[in-house]
């Protein structure tokens, strides 16, 4: 969900002037430093770097007009960086850096301006110099990505047109920066703050993204309580096998008190049997676990049913392929053998406090 949601347009990673993010104009830009895109396209596990140029703007169509926020790329190396380039609907085509006073929008945003592939548009802005920014484009192509917020609110321009048209000069407003795991992000994102320095800021995709993060944190917060829940019904089910098994057998353990076996070895005979039956149901389990993650790891969950539903909430992934991680293997075994032995003290510590007259007593 991650992947798809960042891919249409965010990035991994981007770095701007302090307090861009917030405002997305054009007040906030620096110098386009060609130096700091390549050592940041230096560092390792960095797949590309581009930079852009954002604006608030409207785009006209005849009689209808609709706000939207203009963004200046450069085609070739958006591609390696985000995805919109594979949501462009039939009769259309995606941004050339070689192309001239073009433009790409959203479907919602065509659709309400009534616009298709073909069309002409107006843009009228503001340019970097406080002065008006206004052109007409030729709409090359429409997307429709998995982000509504895209399909309603982007148009895509090329970078070059938007330098003379906003009167950049060398200024841009950030860059955008894609690494080829998103386990290496953080790593990355270290490395290019030094890069940058304090006075440009530099944001991962979960501070682009804040909504994304929330949605994680709740997911993760169900997931543990629902992992909690499996822990304990393990260490009753282990609890409630040892405490039958002293219960069945008091005869034959208030026999082995009163012929002079010591309170701790019997202690000691109930752990180890708690131990040993934990250990095999462990190992089964996690035979068990590993067949069937294996089986999804070559046949995928398929969600394709209801990807109008999924795609809803942002998801364009259908097939979900599990993931074997030795860590969860040795966590989980090492969490139910760790709480079954605490559940394990109980029944071991009632056996080995029976009395035994009473207990040969038991029927």
């Amino acid at each position: 969900m991650v992947e798809d949601s960042i891919a249409p347009q965010t990035g991994h990673i981007q770095v701007h002037e302090k307090g861009f993010w917030k405002n997305r104009t054009l007040e906030y830009a620096f110098k386009n430093d060609s130096r700091m895109s390549e050592k940041i396209r230096g560092i390792k596990h960095v797949k590309a770097v581009a930079p852009r140029i954002y604006a608030g703007g409207l785009v006209i169509f005849k009689d209808s007009s609709a706000g939207g926020e203009i963004v200046a790329i450069e085609p070739e190396q958006e591609k390696s960086i985000t995805t919109i380039h594979k949501y462009i609907l039939p009769g259309g085509r995606y941004l050339r850096n070689d192309d001239t006073r073009s433009i790409v929008l959203g479907n919602t945003l065509a659709a309400n301006l009534g616009v298709k592939a073909g069309d002409n548009v107006s843009l009228v802005s503001q340019g970097f110099d406080g002065s008006i920014a206004a052109d007409s484009f030729t709409v090359r192509g429409i997307f429709k990505c998995p982000n509504v917020g895209y399909n309603r609110g982007i148009a895509l321009i090329p970078f070059e047109e938007a330098v003379q048209i906003f009167s950049m000069e060398d200024y841009i407003s950030s860059f955008v920066i894609r690494a080829d795991d998103i386990d290496y992000v953080p790593e990355i994102n270290t490395e290019i703050k030094q890069i940058a320095g304090p006075e440009l800021e530099v944001m991962m995709w979960d501070e682009l993204m804040p909504e994304i993060m929330q949605f994680i944190a709740m997911d993760r917060a169900s997931t543990h309580f629902y992992v909690l829940m499996l822990y304990m019904i393990v260490a009753f089910g282990i609890l409630n096998t040892v405490q039958m098994s002293v219960f069945e057998r008091t005869r034959e353990l208030g026999i082995m008190l009163s012929i002079g076996t010591s309170r701790g070895r019997v202690f000691a005979m109930i752990i180890t049997e708690s131990f040993f039956i934990t250990v095999i149901g462990v190992a089964a389990g996690l035979a068990g676990g590993a067949l069937l993650s294996w089986y999804f790891s070559v046949y995928p969950m398929d969600f394709t049913g209801y990807q109008a539903e999924m795609e809803l909430y942002g998801m364009t992934t259908l097939l979900y392929y599990a993931r074997m991680k030795s860590y969860d293997f040795f966590v989980t075994a090492a969490v139910t053998l760790f709480i079954s032995m605490i559940f394990a003290l109980f029944p071991a510590r009632r056996a080995s406090r029976l009395s035994p007259v009473r207990a040969i007593r038991h029927l």
